[in-house]
């Protein structure tokens, strides 16, 4: 009696995994939304700028089509919100970057202008 509960025991969650597994659908909104973060990252510069991120978000990317191939779409689905999250990191510090560049040379204009301005009341 406990060996056939056993094994009914067993089957049925077999049976619940498979039917989790194959009741999960294909991520393809997580997938597309990380694919449109990555190229907005590389429009931002992050090939330049922040290449690790990048290059973090498109390996994960990759792994995520790889899982959905093998219908991991649990998987495929966690990674792909991954991969979003990496990218719009790259694309921030991307952007962070440009910006601080620009601080950069606004503040080397102030002190050539005020280099100027000391030259011009000294004469």
């Amino acid at each position: 009696m406990y060996k056939t509960l056993m094994k009914s025991g067993v089957l049925l969650a077999a049976m619940a995994s498979v039917a989790a597994c194959s009741s999960t659908p294909k991520p393809n909104t997580e997938m597309a939304l990380s694919n449109a973060a990555l190229q907005n990252a590389e429009v931002a510069g992050a090939t330049e700028l922040a290449p690790i991120e990048l290059r973090t978000a498109k390996e994960k990317q990759a792994m995520a089509d790889t899982a959905a191939s093998k219908k991991k779409f649990l998987t495929a689905k966690h990674l792909s919100e991954q991969a979003a999250v990496d990218a719009e990191l790259a694309k921030a510090k991307s952007e962070a970057e440009k910006s601080r560049a620009a601080v950069t040379e606004v503040e080397d204009s102030i002190r050539m202008i005020k280099t100027e301005l000391d030259r011009s009341n000294a004469q």
